[in-house]
């Protein structure tokens, strides 16, 4: 089968299509150097010139869909309906436009989480009375990963597309699951990471993640929602929870109905082939997943983003030095622009995650 993976950044789910044994065609952003050499690579910018947005990437897949049996989508992507529409008789690998408008319908999303032991945290919509008290965010719900969200300066009216949550404290966490349309199944949970200056982001912006997140009972009450969401908006494939594990309780942030970008992760952990494991679950198979148990080490990712705008050297050697999503060497990087992905493991999550710190601050020294 020949796919087409669209996304901002495809590299992690072209590794894994192609190591399943697909042929791929895999457009985004960036068209880092670490794509797979098997895959035909298109980059929006240096190929279709088109600016990096998600209306061009649409146009770009308009192109190349037609020579493609199947097009899948990646992180970052789900909140541009023309993506899908660029897409017309083509097999597309994951959720429709029903399911996702669904799925990331907040007052819809609060009524369907009722019955599980899952909770949205108190949520205002344009329109209704602002609160006196208490620490709000304001929320962009055409965003996803924490991009779009900043505190509440107590009196700013919202528009059309915002909502003000309140602000919960507690651990931020990832869950991923794979779905068939009626049942669901937890692949495995990671301890997440937004705003870490080490990696220059600030705010909520998502940057890391590491795995596996280990706690059974946490991982029941996610799959409660993830099957019940299912059983409600018809989800497909691989797709994420973003959730604050804050006293006892899992606080859903967010749904990404789509490829997680911290999947690869997990396929490190469980050892298992992501992209597979998708096409199956589009299919109606969902696999028999043992729990996660003798794992050997934590594994970690973190993204690390540019403080100033980069003119990058030399990256031949990058990839052997354990980072991924590598730009070509001369590329020029803009201010707050995502640099490449750090790889690490560890004896378990916290000592993974300072490798990662660690590796970002030499790298940043080689700048």
């Amino acid at each position: 089968m020949r796919v087409l993976l669209v996304g901002v950044s495809t590299r992690a789910m072209a590794q894994s299509a192609v190591a399943a044994g697909y042929e791929v065609v895999s457009l985004d952003y960036f068209g880092d150097r670490d794509q797979p050499a098997s895959a035909k690579v298109h980059a929006l910018g240096r190929d279709f010139h088109l600016p990096l947005t998600h209306a061009s990437l649409a146009k770009a897949t308009r192109q190349l869909a037609a020579g493609v049996d199947a097009v899948a989508f990646g992180s970052g992507v789900e909140n541009e309906p023309a993506l899908l529409e660029a897409c017309d008789g083509v097999l597309v690998l994951g959720n429709m436009q029903k399911a996702i408008e669904g799925v990331r319908d907040l007052k819809k999303l609060g009524d369907v989480l009722q019955p599980t032991r899952v909770v949205i945290p108190e949520t205002l919509f344009a329109g209704d009375r602002l609160p006196k008290k208490g620490r709000w965010l304001v929320k962009d719900l055409s965003h996803s990963g924490g991009f779009g969200v900043r505190e509440w300066d107590g009196k700013t009216i919202l528009r059309h597309g915002q909502v003000l949550q309140r602000r919960l404290e507690g651990q931020l966490c990832s869950a991923t699951f794979l779905a068939d349309g009626q049942q669901a199944v937890i692949l495995g949970m990671t301890r997440q990471y937004a705003g870490v200056t080490e990696l220059g982001t600030s705010g909520f912006a998502w940057c890391g993640n590491v795995a596996p997140l280990l706690y059974p009972e946490l991982e029941a009450m996610l799959a409660e929602a993830a099957k019940a969401m299912t059983r409600t908006f018809g989800l497909c494939g691989l797709n994420g929870i973003d959730f604050l594990f804050t006293e006892g309780t899992p606080a859903l942030l967010e749904v990404n109905p789509r490829y997680p970008g911290s999947v690869e992760l997990l396929e490190r952990v469980c050892e298992v082939n992501a992209f597979q494991l998708h096409v199956e679950a589009c299919r109606g198979h969902l696999p028999q997943l043992p729990p996660i148990s003798g794992w050997r080490q934590a594994w970690g990712k973190g993204i690390l983003y540019t403080r100033e705008a980069l003119h990058v050297g030399d990256t031949s050697g990058w990839m052997e030095q354990g980072i991924a999503d590598v730009p070509h060497s001369g590329a020029e990087i803009p201010k707050g622009s995502p640099v490449c992905t750090l790889f690490a493991s560890g004896n378990d999550l916290e000592d993974c995650w300072q490798n990662v710190l660690e590796k970002a601050g030499k790298l940043e020294k080689e700048f």
